[in-house]
């Protein structure tokens, strides 16, 4: 999700999927993003070297990981098991 300038504000995952389907259950499909994201994740740059992003990911317990510009918008994603099968160690 982002604000008007493009601003990234938040990320769904599949985690943040399980816990509101367990929270919500049937009703999780009446509640607007902004209520099931998690706001302000963890992200890297495009400048960051990937072992950093990947040390990241592992320190938070996260699999996928937002790249956002200088001005906070989103660029781009990493997930965890690209940059391994890169053989980024």
């Amino acid at each position: 999700m982002e604000d008007t300038k493009g601003i990234m504000l938040g990320i769904i995952t599949d985690g943040d999927l399980r816990r509101q389907i367990q929270q919500k259950e049937d009703k999780l499909l009446s509640y607007p993003a902004k209520d099931c994201m998690t706001a302000n994740p963890k992200a890297t740059t495009p400048d960051e070297l990937a072992v950093n992003a990947l040390n990241l990911m592992e320190e938070f317990s996260i699999t996928m990981l937002p790249v956002v510009d200088d001005e906070g918008r989103a660029v781009g994603m990493l997930h965890m098991h690209d940059l391994i099968r890169a053989g980024v160690v």
